[in-house]
């Protein structure tokens, strides 16, 4: 009961929408029509599934699609344009900088070779 009092708390616009739209209950529906319970498992569901409003929230999304919508994005527009449509933002390798300095390159190369075993 906890738990889906604070998802509901911290995401309230994007969980009515979800139970609305996706399962048919509102929030209105607990403890009547609605368990906690049943409202929790619910919510797990909806919260691993970009293509809900929770579940893209949750995964830091621009709008909710599903994987089949994704896939037909790419295919129709192409992987170069349809970059530009992803409700997801990716980082530009080409402007990522290195933030560990010079000594900790250098432990995570000394822990590396002290790693590796090459057998006769």
């Amino acid at each position: 009961m906890i738990a889906v009092a604070r998802v509901i708390r911290e995401h309230r616009g994007s969980v009515v929408r979800t139970l609305r739209e996706t399962f048919g209950v509102g929030i209105s529906d607990l403890g009547d029509g609605l368990t906690w319970g049943e409202a929790r498992d619910l919510l797990e569901e909806a919260s691993a599934d970009p293509g809900t409003h929770l579940g893209a929230k949750l995964a830091g999304w621009s709008y909710p699609a599903t994987t089949r919508q994704l896939l037909s994005l790419i295919a129709e527009l192409g992987p170069k344009t349809s970059k530009k449509l992803v409700p997801w933002v990716l980082p530009d390798p080409r402007r990522s900088t290195t933030t560990a300095d010079a000594a900790e390159v250098a432990a995570a190369q000394a822990d590396m070779e002290a790693g590796l075993v090459f057998a006769d």
